[in-house]
């Protein structure tokens, strides 16, 4: 029994035992797999660092002193001394022309430059009569419409009147009184034997009695009682004047005393207030036009444009006669210099697309970019640079800057791309990029660095010494700014950070904003990143 009670406790020890092993098997299993979820990093410590700023471009190669001659109007070559490739002293004589068809075409500049000048003059006197005419007229709309406004006003007061106000008081007309005529009683008679000469609409009160017949009495009714041969009777016997021929005679009465005076007033006034409302109208819009008139002839267009003409031509008539005085004495070198291009022969009738005659200096060189507007500002005169061939490197410096920016519009945008990446100059590698002009001096150049090729330039635009720094493959950029994730030791998580950058090389930025020296971010961060989240450091973090 015993024997068995043993065994039995061995059977459920071992059950325990296994049961704790498959536990902690699964939690380290479990622990293990919510380990390796967590996202591992590269750590790096900000730090102070020296940033050697440049902006770098590709250009062409030129000669820095050059001299075009160009025929500028249609001449003969007499004779052309020098082809491509001569050398050339200064004072050396290149071609001779004829000029003998320069007088025509000089007269004839001359004739248009004189109609041009007088058009300029006639214009700026129109213009001078123009502003006076417009100012006259503008005083007079003032005032006209300053009238009509008063104009306005009152038929509008008066109108207001004509129908708030009482008309004309009607006098009292009195009906004529009528006199009351009473027709006779006939004496009594017996009632089948009387007769009566009036009309049978008029009722007469018999008294029943018997009595000898009697012939009545014939009664007439006066004329100014009524113009009706009808009469009415009333309960009292007395007759009454019919009642249409009494109201024509009341509202004739009535109308004929009425005094028409105020109401004459009233309607003249309103007559009379539109009419000559009506003629300042008219006369208000034929100003309104005549100020368009003399306003567009006073403007500065039509003067700008004349002047603009006259300008020109005056212009072309002087090259003309530079050109004539310069090709008379015929073309001469203007330094010691190699013939670089010759694109005119004896003989030949010149044209204004004949180029010439190109002198350059080949051993004064330059390196010929264009910058954007992300690099432009940091490049300043005398700033020194590296120049880079295909065959060979040389030193020199930035000896001019233009002004205005030439070109298209995409310089913006790819310079900014380039500044984000630590690459600038970008828009030089492009046709459309608009770019400001830039040299670059050319120190002891030789027969490896050749015109119109291409040549690399790196300019040197800062030292920045001891500045806080970050890698820029540290960075994540988009469209709202700069980025780095930064790591907090405590809580072990990575939180998105923006910052604000200053300098920058090839490899790093300067920080002025958002890390400090020794705080810790991630290297390479990966573009499925939270804003924030928990991490793993690597081992080999720095």
């Amino acid at each position: 029994m015993a024997t068995m009670k043993k065994k039995q406790k061995k059977r459920i020890i071992l059950a325990v035992v296994i049961v704790l092993i498959i536990a902690i098997a699964a939690t380290v299993i479990s622990l293990i797999a919510v380990n390796e979820s967590i996202p591992e990093v590269a750590l790096y410590k900000v730090s102070a660092n020296d940033i050697y700023e440049t902006v770098t471009a590709t250009g062409q190669v030129s000669s820095g002193v050059v001299k075009e001659y160009k025929v500028d109007a249609v001449a003969t070559v007499k004779e052309v001394m020098v082809k491509t490739g001569d050398e050339v002293k200064q004072g050396d004589l290149l071609a001779t022309f004829d000029t003998s068809n320069f007088d025509a075409q000089i007269v004839q500049l001359q004739t248009s430059y004189d109609q041009a000048k007088a058009g300029y003059k006639d214009a700026l006197e129109s213009q001078k009569q123009a502003k006076k005419n417009l100012a006259d007229v503008q005083q007079k709309i003032a005032v006209l419409e300053k009238k009509n406004a008063n104009l306005k006003e009152k038929a509008s007061q008066a109108a207001a009147n004509a129908a708030t106000s009482t008309m004309p008081s009607v006098p009292n007309v009195t009906a004529p009184s009528r006199p009351n005529v009473t027709i006779p009683t006939a004496p009594s008679a017996p009632q089948e034997s009387a007769t009566s000469s009036i009309s049978d609409t008029t009722a007469f009160s018999r008294p029943n009695v018997s009595a000898p017949s009697v012939s009545l009495p014939s009664v007439s009714v006066p004329s100014n009682i009524a113009t009706s041969n009808t009469l009415s009777a009333n309960s009292s016997g007395a007759a009454q004047q019919p009642a249409t021929d009494f109201d024509a005679a009341l509202l004739e009465n009535a109308v004929s005393g009425i005094d028409w005076t105020d109401v004459n007033a009233v309607a003249a006034a309103v007559a009379n207030s539109n009419a000559e409302l009506t003629s300042n109208e008219l006369m208000l819009a034929a100003y309104y036009i005549q100020a368009e008139m003399y306003s567009s002839m006073a403007s500065d267009t039509l003067v700008s444009a004349k002047k603009d003409l006259m300008n020109s031509t005056k212009s072309a008539l002087d090259t003309l006669n530079e050109a004539k005085q310069e090709m008379e004495a015929g073309w001469k070198a203007a330094f010691d210099g190699t013939i670089t291009e010759c694109s005119i022969f004896a003989g030949e009738q010149t044209s204004l697309l004949t180029k010439g005659i190109v002198l350059q200096n080949l051993n004064d060189m330059v390196v010929t970019l264009s910058l954007g507007e992300y690099d432009i500002h940091k490049v300043k005169v005398d700033m020194p640079a590296a120049i880079t061939t295909a065959y060979g490197s040389y030193t020199g410096k930035v000896i001019s800057k233009s002004p205005v920016a030439t070109g298209g519009s995409t310089s913006s945008i790819m310079d900014s791309v380039g500044s984000s990446m630590g690459i600038s100059g970008l828009s030089s590698l492009t046709q459309s990029g608009a770019g400001v002009e830039v040299q670059i001096s050319v120190d002891n150049p030789d027969e490896n660095i050749i015109i119109g090729f291409d040549a690399s330039v790196e300019i040197d635009v800062g030292e920045h010494i001891g500045i806080t720094t970050v890698p820029s493959n540290s960075m994540v950029l988009d469209k709202t700014g700069s980025y780095v994730f930064v790591y907090d030791e405590e809580s072990e998580t990575v939180t998105k950070t923006l910052i604000e950058t200053g300098a920058t090389s090839v490899s790093d930025y300067e920080v002025l904003s958002g890390v400090e020296l020794g705080d810790m971010i991630v290297l390479a961060p990966q573009s499925t990143y939270e804003d924030s989240f928990k991490a793993r450091i690597k081992a080999d973090a720095k």
